[in-house]
């Protein structure tokens, strides 16, 4: 049985700053992601930018509470090494689209993002996979539900339409969760969302990982 003590870690190294940015004036803005900075030399805010949170107590508490029970899954199902590379593929992808598009701001989401759309084609696991699609695209529209009724009739709608796909499993085709991974990352994509470049970097390196090192159906990565 795989321990999930790299999500442990992550968990730690992540929560940490981003709970010390509410009592430290000054830390968030010292360490997110903002590409005139970059430009001028400050890389590793590319990296910092995904120990800090943009989105208020709020979307801390969403952010470490999602990497806290997805990473125990992924983990669990996939072992760490392949947690890892999903983890960061989500990362790079999210960081560097948030650098080439000019948009400012720091949290781990778009690494989650990457666990989440890898873990659907890794693991083969529907109810897992949906379960993730569900939380990382309600977490994307997560800032605009907090004022915006539209953000709350999506999250409802994602609710909805996640318990429904969960409970009829059985009578839908097994491309169906890529489909919906994919789908949601061209919306995100189009809107300009980093989240959406984060979902399809996860699925890029989940099926480059199951094809190099495929998963027995039920069985944890040996990693």
């Amino acid at each position: 049985m795989v321990k999930p003590f790299l999500t442990a870690a992550v968990f730690v190294v992540t929560a940490v700053p981003s709970l010390l940015q509410f009592v430290i004036p000054g830390l968030e803005p010292a360490l997110m992601r903002d590409p005139a900075a970059i430009a001028g030399g400050e890389w590793w805010r590319l990296g910092t930018a995904l120990v800090v949170q943009d989105g208020g107590v709020l979307g801390t508490l969403f952010n470490l509470g999602l990497l806290a029970v997805l990473g125990y899954v992924a983990e669990r199902a996939l072992g760490p090494a392949r947690w890892a590379v999903l983890y960061l593929s989500g990362a790079v992808v999210g960081e560097a689209a948030g650098f080439l598009l000019d948009q400012p701001g720091a949290g781990n989401s778009v690494a989650l993002c990457g666990l989440a759309g890898g873990l659907v084609l890794a693991s083969g696991r529907f109810e897992r996979a949906l379960g993730a699609f569900y939380a990382v695209v309600s977490g994307a529209w997560l800032p605009a539900a907090s004022g915006d009724t539209w953000g709350w009739v999506v999250t409802v709608v994602l609710v909805v339409a996640a318990s429904q796909l969960v409970n009829h499993r059985e009578r839908l085709p097994g491309w169906l969760p890529v489909a919906v991974f994919g789908a949601a990352a061209v919306v995100l994509m189009a809107l300009r969302d980093l989240h959406g470049f984060a979902l399809l970097g996860g699925l890029a390196a989940g099926w480059i990982s199951n094809a190099r090192f495929p998963l027995m159906p039920g069985r944890t990565s040996p990693a």
